[in-house]
């Protein structure tokens, strides 16, 4: 799988931004493996969502921390 270039980066992003990409891979893993793995369908299907949930989750939590940040300033 192909490395994703980052084009923006600030102190909110950053340590968190390696930890996205993983989950990202590992949501493509499993959306691939629900299709090939018939008979795992859907536990693949399950940990995608959760894999999609926490990606949600974090880039919420992205957005709040940057806006606080923001107004700090």
């Amino acid at each position: 799988m192909k490395k994703v270039e980052r084009s923006f980066s600030n102190s909110v992003r950053m340590p968190y931004q390696d930890a996205i990409a993983f989950a990202t891979r590992l949501y493509d893993f499993h959306i691939e493996q629900s299709m090939k793995d018939l008979k795992n369908k859907n536990f693949h299907e399950k940990q995608a969502q959760r894999m999609r949930n926490w990606i949600s989750d974090m880039k919420e939590f992205i957005i709040r921390n940057e806006s606080f940040r923001e107004h700090e300033a």
